[in-house]
């Protein structure tokens, strides 16, 4: 019996050899992918004049020479509408009597297809495959010809082709991506087809469900054989099941599940893979195989936390452009795929998601293989794109559709994403119907409805379910103003009204749309931005780009522009290279970064988060930590990198701006992803010479999740100066877990000691004047009549015309030769949700104080964050850098557009898109590269105004650095510097 049963192993095992054997061998496949011609038909007549017809292409004097598959923008720079593709190959002949199947793997936006003249079918929708059976076209054993019309989306200009006109198209905002982007392809197949195979694995059972489904394109009923393999990763056969069955001639469908002994679970520690292989056969011909890698997991919410594969799985997430410098849509090599991937890893993120595209194969494929989660995104932007037409529902089903049925058998892919950010009444009634219809296509993933919630709030939908979970679904760009206020508000995320008011911050609202009371928390969007090095970008821009493709013409004018306006800005004082600025800026990034994303995690209610962005894209250039060139972006990288970690040492100071004396609460939180441990916590403060003046540990219980370490009063007795508190958390055995850092500043009496000279005050309301009078300083009521050397101050502006009437009086003081401070700036806010209205231009003095062009200048994945220069207003103070943490009260994110004179305070930006017109936001760039000014010099006549919109009315009366600003004014203003 033993040997009768090791016999038929043996013998099984030699079929199952030949099976396996029999798949590489009857492969019938041929690549059409090379060189094509194509006619670009700028004026949309070709198809009026039959140049579809190969006769009529030969004779066209404008042929030009294509790659297939690529952009047309690496071959016309900017080309928008039609084109005319010709291919022309040779078929075997042993194909003949084969159902022969012509496929494309992406082609954007309209296809039309013909070979040897006759029609073949057409396609609509950019990113995802289709194909077509040719068989009763195509000549076994002959040359045939292929030509292909394609209508690209339209994006610049005012053409309407084929009923669509500019931004109706779904649409990946990176590149045009017009054309033939991604592959093409014959297959011979015989009698019976794999038309699809969708695997459903179970990872508690360690089996596979194969829905299959087998067309049989005879008109007769047919026996076939049906087998399905699966291999492990050295290729052995670990399951199988094969069965003769009676195909009823079109589709035929069955379920077969299939247990794995010992099944591997995949994850990113060990992204274990199998190979499934389906084959139908006819006697002994193959008439058809399909084949595909697939991991067994599963991933869902519970609890208000993801789980993969029945644990507890904190997500950790980046936005992805998925934009390359030369090959645009498609990644430049699979080595730097793999590279931002590895990139991605070793930052400690364990998914990517990518941005309103499916990524091409070879990067799943990359995915799958080296363990890395991904949303399934589809072509579908946000906030008004497409734009709505009737065209619009039909053209989204199909995007839902075609991704879906793409991709469902990839393990990376863990949620299908279908919309974000919605405003648009047509597609916000799409929501349920699109949710309920991926649902019918894939019952094995999460489906979220919308990334951000803005329409009815995000709604997700665990495997099975087809009733929603509401959660809160975060978009957030706080800016470069992240103090103690902006960190509570995101780890109130989800709180009831009690909660925040035991919590001692009832008022702080919370950022995101639609948020959920006791919900789970992800914030799926979240970041600040930095320049990337543009020098050293366009250096290999040069050596290996192509000046056709945006981007390198985008990179080559804001090396350009930044120059010329930190000249213009009179900022080369403090960053006296590009490279210095970049480096500040990127220093700054990461920082924020990383504060950011340890008060999501502070949020016992956060699940996970996705940082804007993994790599910089066009006119989200910026956001990355890492450049376009997949180049990690210094400290944005690095700082950024550090808050992923597992686990991490947390501490707060309520209030950072300190008076000697005062004794700000201190708190120390825990974040840990692993289990409960004892910790010990070694708290030490040094000034700036590295003296210790505070030095306690502490024992402590690192519970999982986020847990409160410590809380103290600590004493400022003594201190002056800035100082660093250093936070160290280590292991029973003494080992470091980790460790942080936070910076404070105390002021004593002497350091904000009253200055002597006496000065002027002119303001609408008694803000300055109550100021003055508690701190003894000397001023007099605006007269006029002041001596030149008497420092003018003024306040808040009155709008009445006896206040203005004063003000006039004021110039008119500083024209003689005096001085005067208007804390104050009023005029009209360019709006920065519409097309400019207003000229990003020099501004003359007489526009000040009441018609002043001001702009929003706090950055959101761009950095707008204020440079304070090495100036005497700021003496005591951190200057000739971006504002640090000492300015948050007194700082502020309104500021005046280009003015002339003498930058004290002042901004280096661009706009996030042309002219911030909204008809440009895409792969064209960004906009134009300006400078503004919080605190500016200008003079008037024999004097000098100085203008300001720090935040002095708000701090003044609270914060040390208000009233150190507001003296040094008073002690350097009040001298005789005109």
């Amino acid at each position: 019996m033993k040997l009768h049963v090791q016999k038929t192993v043996g013998l099984l095992i030699s079929l199952l050899c030949i099976y396996q054997l029999s798949f590489a061998q009857n492969v019938k496949e041929l690549s059409l992918n090379g060189e094509w011609e194509i006619i670009y038909d700028d004026v949309n007549e070709g198809r009026e004049k039959g140049w579809v017809k190969v006769e009529n292409f030969d004779k066209n004097t404008a042929i030009e020479k294509i790659q297939v598959p690529s952009c047309w923008e690496e071959f016309k720079q900017d080309y928008e509408g039609v084109a005319i593709y010709k291919k022309e190959f040779d078929v075997p002949a042993d194909w003949k009597g084969q159902n022969v199947i012509i496929n494309f793997e992406a082609v954007n936006y309209i296809s039309e297809v013909y070979i040897n003249d006759e029609v073949v079918g057409r396609h609509m929708g950019g990113f995802t495959p289709f194909h077509f059976n040719i068989n009763k076209t195509v000549k076994a054993g002959e040359k045939n010809t292929l030509m292909v019309r394609v209508v690209s989306p339209v994006l610049y200009s005012d053409k309407v082709i084929d009923g669509i006109g500019p931004h109706q198209t779904p649409m990946w905002r990176g590149a045009l991506t017009g054309g033939i982007w991604q592959g093409v392809s014959l297959e011979a197949k015989g009698t019976y087809i794999v038309e699809d195979v969708f695997i459903e694995t179970d990872y508690k059972q360690g089996a596979a469900m194969f829905h299959l489904d087998v067309e049989n394109t005879a008109t007769q009923l047919q026996e076939a054989e049906v087998i399905v393999n699966i291999l492990d990763k050295n290729k052995k056969v670990v399951a199988t099941k094969s069965e003769r069955l009676k195909l009823t001639p079109g589709a035929n469908k069955y379920d077969w599940n299939l247990a794995i002994e010992n099944a591997e679970l995949w994850g990113p520690k060990n992204p274990y893979l199998y190979t499934a292989q389906v084959m139908v056969k006819k006697g002994e011909e193959v008439t058809d195989e399909f084949s595909t890698r697939f991991g067994i997991r599963s991933f869902t919410i519970k609890d208000k936390k993801y789980y993969l594969n029945g644990e507890e799985f904190f997500l950790k997430g980046a936005f992805f452009e998925g934009l390359y410098p030369t090959k645009l849509a498609f990644p430049d090599s699979e080595e730097m795929a793999r590279k931002e991937i590895q990139l991605a890893l070793d930052a400690g993120f364990n998914m990517i998601r990518p941005w309103r595209k499916p990524p091409p194969k070879m990067w799943l494929d990359l995915c799958d293989e080296m363990g890395v989660l991904t949303v399934g995104s589809l072509a579908i932007e946000c906030m008004h794109r497409p734009i709505a037409s009737p065209l619009l529902p039909e053209m989204v089903k199909t995007e839902v559709r075609e991704s879906i049925l793409r991709d469902r058998n990839r393990t990376c892919v863990i949620q299908w994403e279908l919309f974000n950010e919605l405003w648009q009444p047509v597609l916000i009634q799409m929501l349920h119907p699109m949710a309920l219809l991926a649902r019918d296509l894939d019952p094995t993933r999460l489906i979220l409805d919308e990334s951000g919630g803005f329409a009815n709030g995000a709604n997700i939908y665990n495997p099975n379910e087809k009733v929603a979970v509401k959660f809160s679904d975060v978009h957030t760009y706080p800016g470069w103003k992240y103090d103690d206020n902006m960190f509570q508000r995101m780890t109130q995320i989800s709180w009831t009204k009690e909660e925040k008011k035991k919590a001692g911050y009832p008022k702080l609202n919370s950022p995101g749309k639609k948020n959920q009371p006791g919900a789970m928390v992800f914030v799926s969007e979240i970041g600040y931005g930095s320049i990337p090095d543009f020098e050293a970008n366009n250096k290999e821009f040069k050596e290996k780009g192509n000046p056709l493709a945006p981007m390198y013409r985008e990179h080559v004018r804001l090396e350009e522009d930044f120059n010329t306006t930190l000249d213009a800005s009179g900022m080369r004082s403090v960053f006296p290279t590009l490279h210095s600025l970049v480096e500040a800026q990127q220093n700054y990034h990461g920082k924020l970064n990383k504060r950011m994303l340890e008060a999501s995690r502070s949020n016992p209610l956060t699940a996970g988060y996705c940082i804007h962005a993994l790599s910089d894209g066009d006119w989200i250039i910026g956001g990355g930590i890492i450049d376009l060139w997949r180049n990690p972006k210094g400290n944005v990288y690095e700082g950024t990198k550090k808050s992923n970690q597992p686990q991490l040492i947390v501490t707060r100071l309520k209030k950072r701006n300190l008076k000697t004396g005062e004794q700000p609460q201190l708190s120390v939180l825990g974040i840990n992803e692993f289990d409960e441990e004892n910790v010990k916590v070694e708290l030490t403060i040094k000034d700036v010479k590295g003296k210790k003046v505070f030095n306690e540990t502490v024992k402590a219980t690192l519970k999982h999740g986020v847990s409160d370490l410590h809380i103290q009063k600590l004493s400022t007795e003594g201190l002056n100066g800035n100082y660093t508190l250093y936070s160290v958390m280590k292991n029973k055995k003494g080992k470091i877990i980790n460790t942080n850092e936070e910076t404070f500043d105390v002021f004593n009496e002497d350091a904000l000691k009253t200055p002597t000279q006496k000065v002027t005050l002119l303001e609408s309301d008694k803000t300055l004047a109550n100021y003055f009078n508690s701190k003894g300083i000397q001023f007099d009521k605006f007269t006029g009549k002041q001596s030149k050397g008497q420092l003018l101050i003024v306040g808040k502006l009155g709008t009445d015309d006896a206040f203005k009437a004063e003000v006039a009086k004021a110039k008119a003081f500083a024209s003689k030769g005096g001085t005067v401070f208007f804390t104050d700036v009023k005029g009209k806010k360019v709006d920065e949700r519409h097309k400019r209205e207003i000229a990003l231009e020099l501004q003359k003095e007489d526009a000040f104080p009441y018609n002043a062009t001001l702009i929003m200048a706090n950055g959101l994945w761009h950095n707008a964050a204020p440079i304070v220069t090495d100036h005497p207003v700021f003496a005591g103070l951190p200057s000739n850098q971006f504002m640090a943490d000492a300015y948050h009260k007194v700082g502020t994110t309104t500021a005046m557009v280009a003015p002339e004179g003498k930058n004290i305070v002042g901004v280096v930006t661009h706009d996030r898109f042309p002219d911030q017109d909204h008809m440009q936001r895409n792969y064209i760039g960004v906009g134009k590269v300006y400078f503004a000014s919080e605190m500016v010099e200008m003079k008037r006549g024999k004097g000098t105004c100085i203008y300001s919109t720090l935040s002095f009315k708000k701090a003044i009366n609270s914060d040390p650095v208000a009233q150190k600003i507001m003296n040094n004014i008073i002690s350097h203003y009040s001298k005789t510097v005109q």
